[in-house]
């Protein structure tokens, strides 16, 4: 019978040297994992802001088409704030009520409303949101985010009513 004592154990210091691979392995794919769903988490983000914006300018341009003519563009720019204060892009700590939502988008967010004069028949209402200063969710520094855009704009064309 062959001597086994001196002989190492195969079984065992296989198993001894593939003891840490599996932690290794979790970590370079969960990094992975990470940075793919950031990458969709920030494009859904932006992609929501997108939609409120827009939704915002198309409130300003109905408001526009049912307001007298020419419209009042005060009452159009309050249109578009109310519209984008019911959205989800103001920060939490200005969440407290719609007047604090209400004032940090006055400062935010850039409202041209229409300018159309006597007997035109339609005009244009434009929001910019700046997003680059105001981003949903933070950067990461792993990440290029050079493809996130500084600002978000939408426009919205009204038919306006004959005087």
């Amino acid at each position: 019978m062959p001597d086994t004592s001196t002989r190492p154990h195969t079984r065992t210091t296989a198993l001894g040297l593939q003891r840490g691979i599996a932690a290794i392995e979790f970590a370079f794919v969960f990094i992975l994992l990470f940075l793919v769903m950031y990458g969709l988490v920030t494009f859904g983000a932006i992609f929501y802001t997108q939609q409120a914006v827009s939704r915002a300018a198309e409130d300003g341009a109905r408001a526009a088409m049912l307001l007298p003519q020419p419209p009042d563009q005060e009452s159009v720019r309050q249109v578009v704030l109310d519209s984008l204060a019911r959205s989800l892009v103001v920060p939490t700590s200005f969440n407290a009520d719609t007047t604090s939502r209400k004032h940090w988008l006055s400062t935010n967010v850039t409202v041209a409303p229409c300018s159309a004069t006597p007997g035109a028949t339609s005009c244009v209402v434009t929001v910019t949101y700046l997003y680059k200063n105001n981003r949903i969710l933070p950067s990461v520094s792993l990440l290029d985010t050079s493809w996130v855009p500084d600002n978000l704009r939408s426009s919205a064309t009204a038919a306006l009513r004959p005087s």
